[in-house]
């Protein structure tokens, strides 16, 4: 059960909620302070500033009695870790539905950084046009410097920039329901591989898809086959060879299952996984998938055996 993703994600985001709604109850003044900090976001008026008369510089005394103001140093830190506590189930996401090919650790940790990053940049520009437009001269050219190669990886990317938005403009409710919604959409989409194949029309109607499977084998007599294989992981335990192998034989394979595990003396196992998938899959680079996967708990992983198999 604590291996369900679903029971993760729900169990996260209702303990999210209920420790930001204890919070707020037990220390009030913090939503007053954040609702203040909103106010000066609508009236055009940057952090600090109001009827105050301009500190000079070099005023570390002002400084410092503002840094230790709650009114100032609150709504800052509200933005921040609401910032990285609602993106950090996204990065998840991405981690699961990422095949290992296309999987980024670094864009990964962006994806974590970047809404926190964009917080404290909304906090700095707050009410002023000409930072605001330095500021947009930067991340153009910074944007020279990065490629996404998929558009979901732009998507991700875009979301986490409205979460980062959001927080840094103190709309805590957006920031938290935008996170959650991206989370279950592109799950869904992930778990029912949503589009992965056109519907087949006739005139106005729609072909069911037994139809369409039926006209695709009379064109092409082979693609009933089927490769069988029976692969060996040796692992450091149980739940690190079905962890690595899981994760990409999901992807790789039509269907798969444990067919026996072997304990070794010096507490190491064998996990021996029947494997069902298309001729056209690699085994070997599912193998090496699934090595570089487990990386130091898997030791070693090894073909047994491989047959065809003729659907009829």
């Amino acid at each position: 059960m604590s291996n369900n993703i679903i029971v993760r994600l729900v169990i996260y985001y209702f303990t999210w909620f209920i420790i930001l709604n204890t919070i707020f109850h037990i220390f009030p003044d913090i939503l007053h302070y954040v609702a203040k900090e909103r106010e000066r976001i609508f009236v055009g008026k940057s952090l600090g500033s109001g009827s105050d008369v301009a500190v000079p510089l070099g005023n570390i005394e002002e400084g410092i009695n503002r840094l230790l103001d709650p009114a100032h140093t609150i709504p800052v830190v509200v933005a921040l870790v609401l910032a990285f506590g609602v993106t950090l189930p996204i990065t998840w996401v991405y981690a699961w539905t990422r095949p290992l090919k296309k999987y980024s650790q670094s864009f990964a940790h962006t994806l974590l950084v970047m809404p926190v990053a964009i917080s404290l940049v909304v906090f700095l520009v707050k009410g002023s046009l000409a930072l605001a437009f330095s500021l947009a001269g930067i991340v153009a050219a910074v944007s020279f410097r990065i490629s996404l190669k998929e558009t979901m990886d732009a998507v991700y990317m875009f979301i986490v920039i409205g979460i980062g938005l959001a927080a840094g403009t103190q709309l805590t409710t957006v920031a938290y329901i935008a996170s959650l919604a991206f989370v279950t959409i592109t799950l869904g989409m992930w778990k029912t591989n949503y589009g992965a194949q056109p519907p087949v029309l006739s005139g106005w109607r729609i072909v069911s898809p037994r139809k369409s499977v039926e006209v695709s084998e009379t064109q092409e007599p082979d693609s009933g086959n089927t490769l069988n294989s029976r692969i060996a992981v040796h692992a450091t335990n149980v739940n690190a060879a079905q962890k690595a192998a899981g994760r990409t034989l999901d992807f790789g394979a039509l269907r798969w299952n444990i067919a026996e595990v072997i304990e070794n003396e010096d507490g190491t196992v064998v996990v021996m996984f029947d494997v069902h998938s298309s001729q056209s899959v690699d085994v070997p680079s599912l193998m090496r998938d699934i090595e570089k996967r487990g990386k130091k708990q898997i030791r070693n992983v090894e073909l047994i055996e491989v047959e065809t198999e003729q659907s009829v």
